[in-house]
Parts: C-alpha cells; structure tokens; sequence
C-alpha cells in the first residue's frame, strides 16, 4: 500500500470536513456520460454522442489513474485502492468476454468493445496511443471529474497558482474558505469537475446508465439503462473520501457522506435521472421502439419519486419545474428540446437553496442497502 500522505502531492485535495460527495469522484458507478471524457455541464447543455475526432481530441488530454508519470495514483492512492476494488476497474479485464457482450457486438456488426465507438465512451477510459485511440482503463477518476492535463497541476496548488507550493494530501481540507475556492475555480475554469459539482458528475452517471445510444438497444439488444440509484451507488463500493476525513492525512478514513449530503444525493439523482431520461425521449427516432418505451417508463418512475418527496417536503424550485411536465408521459408525449435544460436549472436552483439540513422527510425514502461494500483502507 502507497502511504496515503505523500509529500508532494499533485492531485486533487479533497477539502473540508463538511465537504459535499468525495465518494463521488469514482463513479459512476458507474456512472458517466463520456467514460473518460467529460466536459463540464451546463444546465442547458446537451451531451451528445462524441464521434470519433471529438473522443480523440479529449483523449489527448487523459492523464490516466495509473501507470503514466502524472497520474491520480501518484498522490491519490487510497482512493486508487478503492477504485480497483470496483466494478469500474473490473470492466476492463471482464466486460467484453461476457455472453451478453458479444451477443451485442454480434448484433451491431462489431467485434470488438474495446474498439467500438458505442461502446467505448462508457465503459473504458481511452488515450491516444501513437495517434491511435486505445481504450486503456475502465471507468476511472477523469471519467467522472474530466480530462485532466489542463488542471493537474493547478488543483494542488496553494490558491490556484503554479508559482505556489503543492498542497500536502489530506490538508486541502485546512485551507482558508478564499484560498480554496481560489484554487478549484482555477482548476474548474480548465475542465475539473469538482467533487462538490453534483449535479454535474450526476449528469456523467445518467448519461451512460440510462444508456444515450438508442441503436444499441433496439439493434444490438443492449439494456436500456440500470436501475442507479445515487446515493446506493456512490455510498457503497465507489465510496472514497480519504482525503477529506477527520483523520487525513496521517490516519485517513473512508468517510461517508453525511446524512444531509445523501439527502441531497438522492433528490439530485431523481432530478437528473428524469432530465437525462426525458432528453433521451427527445432524441427517438424509432417511435415506439424498445429504448422509447423504456425511456418513457424510467421518466413515469423518476416522476413518480419526486412527487413522492415533494408530498412529504415543500421544495419550490423543483414543484415549479414539474409543472411543466404532464403527471405521467406515453409514447405519444411530445418533449421540447429545451425541457430537459430547464429541469436541470432547477436542479441547481435547488442545491444553492439546500443544504440537507431541512430536509429530513426524506430519510425514509432513500435507500438503506448499498451497491457493493466500501473499501476500507
């Protein structure tokens, strides 16, 4: 085991006790739209599939979690150790042996996972390999938090600027509020998601669970999406908050979110799984084809919950957001572009309004179990 207080760091220091979903960096769990390559998300953005030239361009900006000279494992390597315990890591040695898999790739005229643009994007992390484009890891730390050669270097610096000393891991968490705040918007202004950019790595986590590639599933025989829950899947296995533990950096502990972070985990999840969903019912081409129809039940079923939340909690943003929607969609609902963009501005509405802490009614909604078990150092 590397020593979790390496003395140079040159990633990213997870901060402040209170801090919202360090168990988040991972995932995504599964989660993420662009297995590696993810762009911040605006509320009215939409993410397309990449071809073939953008998934390049972004891949030449992959550092990788392990093996190159800069890479996360370098000062991460606790939540490098969590990270090889999950399926996201497990993907690359297994995914494209299974029946399933190659029944899929049978169906869409390919042979290979690792080469095959359809799949690619979610399941593996690529670089470029003498100009060519590899798929190199599984689901790994910059699918959830960005390409990250822009802001490698920026995000463990003290406020953000190379001229200053690398941050010591497990101490980011000490920073002054400015110095810290300082230094992530220097690095989110290069590509970084932030840990406590919910809504965005919620965004990557839907995008390829709800699977946004329609051919896929009606061609191919793909499943249209899992059941991802974001509070189930980020507590349990993809859990990695060392860093911005009590004991870091000398005794570090996989912290847990707080019960008011999975609070707001859990209403975030609901927003962006009927978002993501209702923007992939945007996008059908095939009316009534297997992927429209499971779309339309994984939006009645978001809806369904959050109309369960705001029966036992009065949140304003979001009440003002649903009425723009029908009580429940069909085959024959027809959603504007611009709706899924909307309900994501409310979504960040409502996590600049909330801190958890009055949202207590919630608890007995949210689930008990967790994906996998966390990693425990």
């Amino acid at each position: 085991m590397k020593a979790a207080n390496s003395p140079t760091p040159e990633w990213h220091q997870q901060t402040r006790s209170g801090q919202v979903i360090r168990s988040l960096m991972l995932l995504v769990v599964l989660c993420v739209l662009l297995s590696v390559l993810v762009l911040p998300a605006s509320a009215d953005s939409e993410r397309a599939w990449l071809t073939e030239e953008q998934e390049r361009d972004l891949a030449a900006l992959v550092v990788g979690p392990i093996k190159n000279d800069d890479n996360c494992a370098s000062c991460h390597a606790l939540e490098t150790e969590a990270w090889e315990n999950t399926r996201h890591f497990a993907t690359f040695k297994d995914r494209h042996r299974s029946p399933e898999a190659k029944e899929i790739l049978a169906n869409m005229g390919q042979r290979s996972m690792k080469r095959a643009l359809e799949c690619r994007q979610c399941h593996y992390t690529s670089e470029l390999k003498g100009n060519k484009l590899r798929a190199s890891f599984g689901v790994s730390c910059e699918s959830c938090h960005g390409a990250a050669s822009d802001w490698l270097v920026l995000h463990s610096k003290k406020g953000g600027d190379l001229s200053s000393d690398d941050l010591k891991w497990g101490t980011g968490k000490d920073q002054s509020a400015a110095m810290r705040t300082k230094r992530l918007q220097s690095a989110e202004a290069k590509g970084m998601i932030n840990s406590e950019m919910i809504y965005d790595i919620a965004r990557n986590c839907f995008g390829c669970h709800t699977v946004p590639n329609e051919a896929i599933v009606n061609e191919g025989g793909h499943k249209a999406g899992s059941d991802f829950d974001l509070v189930a899947w980020s507590q349990g296995e993809n859990l990695h908050n060392f860093s911005s533990s009590a004991g870091a950096p000398d005794s570090p502990t996989n912290r847990p979110s707080t019960l008011e972070q999975r609070r707001r985990l859990y209403i975030t999840g609901l927003m962006v799984d009927l978002e993501t969903s209702l923007r992939n019912i945007s996008r059908v081409q095939e009316q009534g084809g297997t992927y429209h129809i499971a779309m339309v039940e994984r939006s009645n079923q978001a809806r369904a919950k959050l109309d369960a939340v705001l029966d036992m909690v009065v949140i304003s943003e979001l009440s003002a957001a649903l009425v723009m929607l029908p009580s429940s969609v069909d085959e024959s609902t027809s959603i504007s572009a611009d709706l899924p963009g909307k309900l994501g501005q409310a979504t960040q509405a409502f996590l600049a309004a909330h801190d958890g802490s009055s949202l207590v009614a919630v608890d007995g909604l949210m689930p008990s179990e967790y994906k996998g078990t966390a990693y425990q150092n």
